[in-house]
């Protein structure tokens, strides 16, 4: 299996997406965001729904919160805050706790077909990896959607 570096992500990441403030997001705003994203995918069908939540006025992306959605493969979908990543797989990256994220979005929405998991991943507005706080969504058997928010710093 080949395992890309969370470093090599966090460079990707870092080149790719447009600078942006970073202010304090919380948990139910990333939850509504979600269930509006899941609703507008019911509505509009999967190939409009993320052809919107990969452009930046679609209605999906806000600051730091956007939407991306994956397959059980690890493939991107869809995803807000850059949309250079759909087609490419995630399936073998690792966070810098060695977890990888990809698989557990799966894990997550297994019980209840959604869920909240917690990761480290690169904050590309503040040019470092955090834990990230991700509510996700099972759309279909082969599809989750998601976004979530970075925690903040301890002193």
């Amino acid at each position: 299996m080949i395992r890309v570096p969370l470093a090599g992500l966090l460079a990707v990441g870092l080149c790719a997406a447009a600078v942006r403030p970073v202010a304090a997001r919380s948990a139910e705003e990333v939850q509504t965001l979600v269930e509006r994203a899941a609703q507008h995918i019911r509505d509009v069908g999967r190939q409009q729904a993320f052809a919107d939540f990969n452009r930046p006025d679609g209605g999906f992306v806000d600051g730091e919160l956007y939407v991306f959605c994956t397959d059980a493969a690890g493939q991107v979908l869809a995803q807000g805050d850059n949309p250079k990543m759909v087609g490419k797989s995630f399936a073998n990256v690792r966070d810098a706790a060695g977890n990888s994220p990809s698989a557990e979005l799966f894990r997550v929405v297994q019980p209840t077909g959604k869920g909240w998991l917690e990761y480290l991943w690169p904050n590309a507005a503040a040019g470092r990896v955090q834990h990230k706080v991700a509510y996700v969504v099972r759309i279909d058997e082969k599809t989750v959607c998601g976004s979530g928010y970075y925690k903040a710093d301890r002193p």
